[in-house]
């Protein structure tokens, strides 16, 4: 072999053996790059897997504080401070949503330390920690040490990474009501919504006379058109018999028909039903009606009339009705701190649904 054989030889045999290397070095980057984008791919559908589990948690540990307050008189509603067993049956409606479903192919318990139970402040979307009068549920799941195991990975190991730590967290409150059902609404009549600008709840309001003030409201028809007094009349001792049925209604889309001036002619139906519906409050000892009504859109207390947006719901407790010969007027309360059965997400007229939804 000659000497200039030997050395192009010797070349060839080094760029070998340095392809080699590098091929070594590239193909254990390539399985590491790849062993790492299988656990995070995994780690990733697992943390989706978390938060499913999350906010069905939250949605139900609210859902059972619904069914607390839906049990309770409206007075006590009104001054509900959870107690330890009331805490017990929310934390076991939340696992229930734990143990029912699986993140990185395992059953997740949701420790109790995790589930925070309190008020909802929608303007600053924080949740305050408190047993009284609570409206929403926090709750965090999790796959760590402290709960369901840390996720194992499967390749990730050869670079330094065994497990990995993962959680998700959501909140759900009991909000404002946007939507009622058939049935739900239980008087033809409407508050505007000027009233609630000027006014706070468990303050008085009058549904005769009205154009007022304290008189800020007015008579509807419901869907019902031409609205005129012979058709409340008509609702009015309907609503006594139980033979007619109020309309659903959805905050922002449905629009009633209202009655502009006068309708005392309608008073003595009015009264009869107050008398037929209500019944004497054991607290106070009067005479009253709890009522829930619409609101409806407006910048001033005039006599609404005609097909009139509703903005929203409230609770009304009606406590007088007088009807000729002993006078002309209907007046109540507005109540806050009130549940109602219905969907939230609307706007705040003091009264929210028990139906929970998502708010973080």
């Amino acid at each position: 072999m000659t000497k200039s054989s030997y050395w192009t030889r010797h070349r060839i045999m080094s760029k070998t053996g340095s392809v080699l290397v590098f091929s070594a070095v590239g193909l254990l980057m390539l399985m590491s790059f790849s062993a790492l984008v299988v656990d995070l791919g995994f780690a990733f559908v697992a943390r989706n897997e978390l938060h499913n589990i999350a906010d069905g948690a939250a949605l139900a540990g609210t859902r059972q504080l619904g069914v607390i307050y839906e049990a309770l008189p409206y007075s006590q509603q009104q001054t509900y401070v959870m107690s330890g067993a009331d805490r017990t049956a929310i934390i076991n409606a939340v696992n229930a949503v734990g143990s029912a479903n699986r993140a990185g192919s395992a059953s997740i318990t949701i420790n109790s330390a995790d589930v925070s139970i309190g008020q909802w402040n929608m303007a600053t979307k924080s949740l305050t920690v408190t047993a009284t009068h609570p409206d929403a549920v926090r709750v965090k799941s999790r796959r760590d040490g402290t709960a369901n195991g840390p996720i194992t990975t499967f390749l990730a190991g050869v670079m330094g990474f065994t497990v990995m730590n993962i959680s998700a967290q959501a909140t759900a409150a009991l909000t404002p009501i946007s939507t009622t059902l058939p049935g739900e609404l239980d008087l033809p009549v409407g508050i505007s919504q000027q009233w609630f600008q000027a006014n706070s709840c468990n303050n008085n309001i009058q549904f005769y006379p009205t154009n007022s003030a304290v008189g800020c409201a007015g008579w509807n028809t419901f869907e019902a058109s031409p609205a005129n007094a012979s058709g409340l009349r008509s609702i009015l001792n309907g609503l006594d018999a139980g033979t007619f049925q109020t309309p659903g209604v959805t905050a922002g889309q449905t629009q009633l028909n209202f009655i502009g001036g006068n309708v005392a002619s309608a008073l003595p139906d009015l009264r009869q039903l107050f008398l037929d519906k209500g019944a004497v409050n054991p607290n106070t000892g009067v005479f009253e009606w709890k009522t829930f009504v619409a609101v409806y859109s407006s910048t001033d207390c005039s006599n609404p009339s005609g097909a009139i947006t509703i903005v929203g719901f409230a609770t009304v407790v009606i406590t007088n009705v007088l009807a000729p010969p002993a006078g002309q007027l209907i007046q109540g309360t507005v109540q806050c701190q009130l549940l109602e059965t219905g969907r939230g997400g609307g706007a705040a007229f003091g009264t929210v649904g028990t139906l929970p939804g998502l708010v973080q």
